[in-house]
């Protein structure tokens, strides 16, 4: 999937697409937030941080944005617990 969302959104992106529009067309074709962030880094050449917040913040995925917020923040709660030992 990574090559097809890759290939779509560079398309895209010489067409003159504007990067958020691009997202939401992606996600509507059945592309997911990962693979968005995958052709993020690719096309726009930035690191996976700066990519991963570029798509987590865009209007394309900002339905999901709290859902997200709240799986991360229970990742860091079990990964700062198990580094602990406790």
């Amino acid at each position: 999937m990574t090559r097809g969302v890759i290939a779509r959104a560079n398309g895209m992106w010489d067409e003159g697409g504007r990067w958020d529009e691009i997202l939401v067309r992606l996600r509507a074709e059945g592309f997911s937030k990962v693979d968005c962030i995958r052709a993020t880094v690719e096309i726009l050449r930035l690191p996976p941080t700066d990519a991963k917040r570029l798509v987590h913040e865009s209007q394309a995925w900002a339905d999901r944005r709290e859902l997200d917020d709240e799986f991360h923040e229970v990742l860091e709660v079990e990964f700062r617990t198990e580094a602990s030992g406790a």
